[in-house]
């Protein structure tokens, strides 16, 4: 535990658990053939939307979501998954992290499960978007987004 303290300004008090003892509510969600789960904490919401809604401003892909502009982050071209014939409608979960959102598009919507996260060891330890792994129901692996790292 550590305790940082700025007089006039408050304290800020820092828990560090092991990895192996995180247990977390997950979103788990299907890109191409391969699941992952998205902290349920992150998320604030999950809409639909058609593909001709997204637009280009500055170079990034944006939706106009609640009066406001919102980015939208293609998983599968962050993550390297190849790409498969885009539907018309797309799912996106949006998350958030502090006064920062974006939109992740999704191929499918699995499913809400607690999880526990496990490291994800020396070889994959820097892989930038991932914050580890957990071993679902039927045994299969799945990888853990790191939204901090994606927003």
């Amino acid at each position: 535990m550590e305790i940082e303290s700025i007089q006039g300004k408050g304290s800020k008090f820092i828990i560090r658990i092991p990895l192996t003892l995180a247990i977390i509510q997950a979103l788990l969600i299907k890109l191409s053939e391969e699941i992952y789960a998205i902290p349920l904490s992150s998320i604030t919401e999950i809409i639909n939307i058609s593909s001709n809604q997204i637009t280009d401003v500055q170079g990034q892909e944006v939706v106009l979501y609640r009066n406001m502009t919102l980015p939208i982050i293609r998983l599968k071209d962050i993550l390297g998954i190849e790409h498969n014939e885009e539907n018309e409608e797309l799912i996106v979960v949006v998350v958030r992290k502090g006064d920062k959102q974006a939109g992740l598009i999704v191929d499918n919507l699995i499913g809400q499960q607690e999880i526990v996260i496990k490291g994800l060891g020396k070889y994959l330890a820097g892989i930038k978007y991932l914050s580890g792994a957990t071993i679902l129901g039927n045994g299969n692996i799945s990888l853990i987004l790191d939204i901090n790292s994606l927003i």
